[in-house]
This record gives C-alpha cells, structure tokens and sequence, in this order.
C-alpha cells in the first residue's frame, strides 16, 4: 500500500458516494474480523451453545466502534487512507493539499462520534452538503478535506 498516494486536491470527494462507500468498506471489514474473534473467544471462554454467539454480539456492539475508530486514526495518520478509501480512489489531505498529520487524523476521527449523531452520520452528512469543501465536523475542526487520487 502506497504510503499517501497523490492527490488530486481540485477534485473534492463527494458526500454520499465514494466516502460512504469507503466508510461502509471499513465498517464491515473491521467488524467481520472483531465479529469472528468474538464469535471464537465466546466459543473458548462461555459456557453453552450460546458462548460463540454471546462473544459475536459483545465484540460487535462494544469492541468494533472502538477498533473501528482507532484503525481509521491510524491508517488516515500514516497512509492518508484507509483500506476502504484506497479501494475507493480517495485520500485525506490537509487543506493546503499536504499530507494529512497524526493529529488531524486523531482530531478529524474524534469527532466522527459527534458526525455519527443522532445515527447513520447525520450530522456530518448535513455538516458536509453545507460546507464549501464537502468537510464533515472532524475535517473543519482538523483542517482536512477528502479529494481523490490523482490518476
């Protein structure tokens, strides 16, 4: 994987197109992996027939948020995307078009739990369709904005 492909910082990603997609991408691989670990720490360690599922559903509804935000700081921070973004064609950038930092990775994820209000990203949808730039809360607050990769 590319470490910060090249921009195309005068193409802005959409709202509701290659970024949902990348983060839908994210979400499910982050929680099919969480899912499965759970699934067999919950077989192992609970008694019963419904150990495995037990493990699935605690490791899905508690763990996954968790990991989910912390792989996409980490990979947004060292990359400038995540695995979905990369399928996707898209990259994070600052707003001068330079690569993206650790902290507007850790600033720009943060607030994704604010942009996930009340549910299905809301508010960083509305925030995003508003905004000049197509910048949800967390890419105001970090000074960031998603644009394609440069073909």
């Amino acid at each position: 994987m590319d470490r910060y492909p090249d921009p195309d910082v005068t193409e802005l990603a959409g709202v509701l197109d290659r970024r949902l997609e990348a983060l839908l991408i994210d979400g499910l691989l982050v929680v099919g992996v969480i899912g499965l670990l759970g699934y067999v720490g919950g077989a192992l360690l609970i008694e019963g027939s419904f150990g495995g599922f037990g493990g699935f559903l605690v490791a899905v509804q508690f763990i996954s948020p968790v990991v989910l935000l912390g792989y996409q700081t980490v990979f947004e921070g060292y990359y400038g995307q995540t695995l979905g973004k990369r399928y996707r064609d898209i990259v994070v950038v600052t707003e001068d078009g330079d690569d993206c930092t650790w902290v507007a990775a850790v600033v720009r994820n943060l607030l994704r739990i604010v942009d996930a209000l009340p549910a299905f990203y809301l508010v960083g949808v509305l925030v995003a369709y508003v905004s000049d730039e197509h910048q949800r809360l967390g890419d105001l607050a970090a000074g960031t904005r998603v644009v394609n990769v440069d073909e």
